[in-house]
């Protein structure tokens, strides 16, 4: 796995952990139904992503991603390198 998509999954979950109060023992690979997210927290996500990153990602994306290891892996698709 690359530094850049480890270094994200931590920015990622670290921002989850602190806005959305999920455990902090949330590994990368804890999906949105574990933490109980509905649609309105993926958009309010999704506006923070699109805010840090500067790269447009929709509720939909951040959905099908799953959990923040696929946000990760989203973002780098969308070249996103660091932030």
């Amino acid at each position: 796995m690359s530094m850049t998509i480890l270094l994200l999954e931590r920015q990622i979950l670290d921002h989850i952990v602190e806005k959305f109060a999920v455990p902090d023992d949330t590994t990368p690979g804890t999906g949105w139904e574990d933490f109980g997210f509905d649609s309105l927290a993926l958009v309010e996500l999704s506006l923070v992503l699109e805010k840090k990153y500067a790269v447009q990602v929709d509720d939909v994306e951040l959905k099908e991603a799953s959990n923040v290891a696929g946000i990760a892996a989203l973002l780098v698709s969308k070249g996103v390198s660091s932030a």
